[in-house]
C-alpha cells in the first residue's frame, strides 16, 4: 500500500471538505456549522492518498497559542492502516521552527495522539458535541529523521 501525503492545492479543497464532511458531520454528528468554521483560508491543508485515492486530510494554522493541527480525518475503510500516522508525521514536518504544536484531540483518539508524540494537558472539554483534551507535541519519535515539529531543523 502506497501512502502519499502532500499539501492540498486550492483545486483539492473540495475533496478535503468532502472527507471532513463524511467523517465529522455524517459519521460523528458534528453540526455542519461547527465543522465549517470559516478558518480554512488561514490554514495549510494536507491530503493523504492511498494510490491515487484521497482518503485523509488535516489542516494546521497559526494561533496565539502556537501551530494548531486540526480537522484530522481519515475515511473509515482506511483507518488502522497507518494513513493517519503518515498524515500527522507529514504535518509535523511542516510546523514552523520554534513554534509550539498542539491539538484538541477527541478523547477516543488519545492513544493515537500519544503514539504520535503528543501529551495531554488540562481537563476534558466539549467541542462539537464530542469530549476533547488539549495536547501538545513533546516528542520526536513519530517524526522521520531530519525533520522537526516546532523545533529547529537538525543540521
Amino acid at each position: 500500500m502506497s501512502i502519499r501525503v502532500a499539501r492540498a492545492s486550492a483545486d483539492e479543497l473540495d475533496v478535503v471538505r468532502a472527507i471532513r464532511r463524511t467523517v465529522f458531520v455524517e459519521e460523528q454528528a458534528v453540526p455542519a456549522e461547527v465543522e465549517v468554521d470559516g478558518r480554512d483560508a488561514e490554514a495549510v491543508h494536507f491530503i493523504a492518498r492511498v494510490g491515487a485515492l484521497p482518503v485523509a486530510t488535516a489542516r494546521a494554522r497559526p494561533t496565539a497559542k502556537g501551530w494548531k493541527v486540526e480537522r484530522v480525518a481519515v475515511l473509515g475503510p482506511q483507518r488502522g492502516m497507518g494513513v493517519g500516522m503518515a498524515l500527522v508525521r507529514h504535518v509535523l514536518t511542516e510546523a514552523p521552527a520554534g513554534t509550539r504544536v498542539y491539538i484538541h484531540a477527541q478523547e477516543g483518539a488519545l492513544g493515537f495522539w500519544e503514539r504520535a508524540g503528543f501529551v495531554a494537558e488540562g481537563s476534558s472539554f466539549e467541542e462539537g458535541g464530542i469530549a476533547h483534551r488539549w495536547m501538545a507535541f513533546r516528542g520526536s519519535a513519530a517524526l522521520p529523521r531530519g525533520t522537526h515539529a516546532g523545533r529547529e531543523r537538525a543540521p
